[in-house]
């Protein structure tokens, strides 16, 4: 679920709506940038409402709940018992795991004139 969809679908149609108009104005722009929309409304340090295009978004509580950032008194919400969509796992920037020194030096061949290393 996106964050636009969960907006609408919990009563923050005004906050979706601010968010349809940053994404007209950086498509004006001719841009294709991406952006989180979690992180903007989980606000900047402090809780501070953070400004994307020109747009102050206010801080809302399940957002910050789902970046893991302490809720602060200026967050807002609707509903006492509102709950966050889960992270959805991409393989888009997935880490790739650099091979372990030890796997390496085991698939080495063994120098000659040494004891193979397979002891």
């Amino acid at each position: 679920m996106t964050c636009r969809e969960w907006l609408l679908e919990n009563g923050y149609e005004d906050v979706a709506a601010l968010i349809d108009e940053a994404i007209r104005r950086i498509q004006a722009k001719g841009k294709k940038s991406r952006r989180n929309w979690w992180d903007t409304l989980a606000g900047g340090p402090g809780g501070r409402p953070l400004s994307r295009e020109g747009i102050e978004f206010p801080v809302l509580r399940v957002a910050q709940i789902r970046q893991g950032k302490p809720v602060t008194e200026n967050a807002i919400f609707r509903n006492e018992n509102e709950a966050p969509p889960d992270v959805v796992a991409t393989k888009r920037w997935r880490r790739k795991r650099l091979p372990s020194k030890s796997s390496k030096i085991a698939e080495r061949p063994a120098a000659p004139g040494h004891a193979s290393r397979a002891s």
